[in-house]
């Protein structure tokens, strides 16, 4: 983000709540970030976090998204942009297990669920992070996979 001129340097980080995420958040908020919390399923620790990065001085915003859904992608960003200002970065952390075991017994559904989270749905993001970024002054997207 070298270069760019917007004053505070507003960060959405799906799968925010926990794990890497939760200490990407932690991470970003130390280094200034105003945040917007992606989670899917545990309110509670995506506002344990957002609690964390107010005590830093920083503003946060948890903020329920499937990723896999266009839409909702939509209103995590819109709701950024309403509630901070113009998103500068993207981290796409989201992501869920597939079927464990031999492929042979695997299920289909669980196969679609896992790929529309882990790889559609960061291109999901990306598109819109980079529609926003592109209209301001630019941005960074970084994709985690664990």
């Amino acid at each position: 983000m070298a270069g760019m001129t917007t004053e505070r340097r507003i960060t959405v980080v799906t799968g925010g709540g926990r794990g890497i995420g939760a200490a990407v958040c932690r991470r970003l908020a130390a280094g200034g970030h105003d945040l917007v919390i992606g989670y899917r399923s545990d309110a509670a620790a995506a506002e344990r976090v957002a609690a964390e990065a107010a005590d830093l001085g920083v503003r946060a915003v948890p903020v329920a998204v499937d990723t896999s859904d266009a839409a909702s992608v939509d209103r995590l960003f819109d709701t950024a942009a309403e509630r901070l200002g113009p998103v500068t970065g993207l981290v796409n952390n989201a992501g869920i297990s597939g079927p464990v075991g031999r492929l042979a017994d695997a299920d289909p559904e669980g196969m679609r669920d896992a790929l529309g989270v882990n790889v559609l749905g960061y291109l999901i993001c990306a598109r819109r992070a980079v529609r926003d970024m592109t209209a301001g002054e630019g941005g960074a997207i970084v994709n985690i996979s664990s």
